[in-house]
């Protein structure tokens, strides 16, 4: 009966040691990664969505202001008048789908001649802090000539 291993062994005592540490190094660093790919993942999807909401806002205040521009008539004595301001007109929504948004809408009416031309510019805003995403639109109109 033998109570010492053989000199084999005794110069791997200790080599499985190593072996779980580089393991076990090797499986966080992969880890990190991991969560480092889902968090930049999570972060794009919401600016994506920002963006597009931010999009649709912009799209509402360039649609707010051309109504204004060219509103509807109820009869054809009574023509309603275009307005166009070059002060900013801000309006935040509150429906579920632009919630937390707002668009910043301007207005220029630049003379051109036997008509008027209209540029609307219009900025939609979604998010806050390090999320927050701004889209700009801008229209051109033609007046209609009386």
């Amino acid at each position: 009966m033998r109570l010492n291993p053989p000199p084999s062994l005794r110069r791997q005592q200790g080599s499985m040691l190593i072996v779980a540490v580089f393991a076990i190094t090797a499986l966080a660093a992969l880890g990190a990664a991991l969560m480092q790919i889902t968090w930049s993942q999570s972060d794009t999807t919401t600016r994506e969505v920002l963006g597009a909401r931010a999009w649709l806002a912009a799209n509402s205040g360039t649609e707010m202001a051309m109504v204004r521009l060219f509103p509807l008539a109820k009869d054809a004595n009574n023509l309603p008048v275009a307005t166009c301001s070059e002060t900013p007109v801000v309006t935040s929504f509150s429906a579920a789908g632009l919630r937390g948004c707002s668009v910043s809408v301007t207005c220029e009416a630049i003379d051109a001649g036997e008509f008027v031309q209209y540029h609307v510019e219009s900025m939609g805003q979604c998010g806050s802090g390090a999320h927050q995403v701004v889209r700009v639109q801008e229209s051109w109109a033609r007046g209609i000539s009386q």
